[in-house]
């Protein structure tokens, strides 16, 4: 494993825990990895805003944020794809529309607010998310996940998106919202663990991400060791030279893999760098 200049770690299923910690143990081993010479770096779906705040103890030399929507080495930026405002505002439209409860919309909801009828009737509308490089934006008036997001009813939301999140499982559905502004422009993969869909501009993936990160750091796919669980993992574990599924990972994504670790509740990603790349540096 000398060839092995930047690690890649997913962060839901794979480097957290279940409780969305990170040990000690697997601090000090991406430390170690670090202090060895190797990069370390985060690649998530979670927007760059609440992805920051899991990761006390830990400070990554590549982020790449928004399912592949944002990445920087350090404080520089390297790669950007997002939805325009106008595309968004599409998108969010078609969700209420082809997702949400019949004849309604928060669209419809009340132009100086939400009073108490229309909050208690959220629950009647499909739930979104949408993510962008200032924040992380939900409709849901209840605890969904974790906590780090601003409520919105979307009625005047005017930004662009990095990721829309939909609480559906019906593929059908997300194909129509994509298609008002063309499925060829969206990408658009479920959840394993959630019932939700992800829908991205075309170009904000993960392997979009690394080949724009590979190009500015002047090093191959091939010196990367990655490591996932989900769909949206799959096409980073092909592209990098050494792809680690978690042994909790899926099964297409096991298929996908050069080889599979402990889980992520047995800190694998911090065994395996101790067992690979620890050893002999």
């Amino acid at each position: 494993m000398e060839n092995i200049s930047l690690i890649l770690s997913d962060l839901d299923g794979t480097l957290f825990r279940n409780d969305k910690s990170i040990s000690d143990f697997t601090k000090q081993m991406i430390a170690r990895a670090q202090a060895s010479g190797i990069l370390f770096g985060i690649s998530t779906a979670r927007a760059s805003v609440n992805a920051v705040k899991f990761l006390d103890g830990i400070k990554p030399d590549v982020f790449i944020s928004n399912g592949g929507g944002l990445v920087m080495c350090g404080s520089k930026k390297i790669y950007s794809c997002e939805f325009t405002p106008e595309e968004t505002r599409s998108l969010i439209d078609a969700a209420f529309e082809f997702c949400g409860a019949p004849g309604a919309g928060l669209k419809n909801a009340p132009a100086d607010g939400l009073d108490n009828a229309a909050v208690d009737g959220l629950n009647n509308y499909v739930t979104i998310s949408i993510d962008n490089e200032k924040g992380l934006y939900c409709n849901s008036t209840k605890e969904l996940g974790d906590k780090f997001w601003t409520f919105t009813d979307f009625k005047d939301f005017n930004g662009t998106c990095m990721k829309m999140c939909i609480e559906t499982q019906d593929r059908e559905k997300v194909a129509k919202v994509a298609s008002v502004i063309g499925e060829d422009n969206v990408e658009y993969l479920p959840f394993s663990d959630i019932p939700w869909y992800k829908l991205s501009k075309r170009g904000a993936t993960k392997e979009k991400a690394i080949e724009a990160l590979c190009k500015s750091l002047n090093i191959s796919p091939k010196n990367i060791a990655a490591f996932g669980d989900d769909f949206n993992d799959i096409g980073m574990l092909t592209l990098c030279g050494t792809g680690v599924a978690m042994s909790n990972a899926i099964k297409e994504v096991k298929d996908a893999a050069n080889e599979v670790c402990l889980s992520n509740e047995e800190d694998g990603v911090a065994h395996w760098i101790e067992k690979f790349l620890i050893v002999d540096r």
